[in-house]
């Protein structure tokens, strides 16, 4: 027998979810001086110089990745009409900008590297022009902010009792919030889509598909004599995370951008 209708769960809708999440962010937002700046080293093995440059690059490639992030929020929210929309992004907004600056505070203090991920300044600048706020969501937050949760869990996992390994901790909240929101939003815009858009997104989304496999395969000089010890591992991720993108991407009504 069904419960009685006063009982049971009411569906919500995608803007009702996008509205949920943004009393989550809300609720969850931190500070980045609660990170332990005074009780733990900033990286792991932080006495060896081996381990401090292998660790300033990828804190480097997340600082690079946050600035896209930063102008990628903002882009959105002056974008967005719908009221919960609006009230979201504006949260999103900010949590780029704590990310920011957290990822700032680990890099100042640790020697420079000077490498730039070229994939992720590419795939930056698609979701910056992007033609239309679909290709934009769809690509920044479902994919893209997707994929992020997995590499900030192993961050933390590798980077325990550190300022790093607890900055990773509230990224993977944090982004978590952001791709369920993106799922959400792009649920709501894809809903009612012409077949023309949902082509043009589905096209777009296979440009950025070989994008995303050369950021993922990227490594800069100072983690090249480890990321050959772990290519195996690292190649086993990436098939995962071409199926979890192809999933994701036909639950929204789009083509799956990777033949497999």
């Amino acid at each position: 027998m069904k419960p009685p209708v006063s009982q049971r769960r009411v569906a919500r809708t995608p803007l009702d979810k996008l509205e949920r999440y943004y009393h989550q962010a809300q609720r969850y937002a931190w500070d980045v001086d609660s990170l332990g700046w005074d009780e733990h080293p900033l990286v792991p093995r932080a006495d060896a110089d081996r381990w401090r440059v292998f660790w300033k690059s990828v804190i480097d490639q997340q600082l690079q990745a946050d600035r896209l992030a930063v102008e990628a929020a903002t882009k959105l929210l002056l974008r967005v009409q719908e009221r919960e929309a609006k009230l979201y992004y504006g949260t999103m907004v900010q949590d780029e900008a704590r990310h920011l600056e957290g990822w700032t505070r680990l890099a100042d203090p640790l020697p420079e590297t000077g490498d730039e991920d070229p994939y992720l300044e590419q795939m930056g600048q698609m979701v910056m022009d992007g033609e239309t706020l679909e290709e934009q969501v769809v690509t920044f937050q479902v994919i893209f902010e997707g994929l992020a949760i997995d590499a900030f869990r192993d961050i933390a996992r590798s980077a325990e009792a550190t300022v790093l390994g607890a900055m990773a901790d509230q990224l993977v909240r944090d982004d978590s919030i952001h791709h369920n929101s993106g799922v959400a939003y792009a649920e709501h815009l894809l809903d009612d889509a012409s077949p023309a858009l949902k082509k043009h997104v589905s096209g777009v989304l296979k440009e950025f598909a070989p994008l995303y496999i050369e950021h993922a395969r990227w490594r800069p000089p100072a983690r090249s004599w480890l990321a050959r010890r772990m290519k195996a591992r690292d190649e086993a991720q990436l098939e995962r995370n071409k199926h979890t993108v192809n999933e994701a991407v036909t639950d929204l009504g789009l083509d799956p951008p990777y033949d497999l």
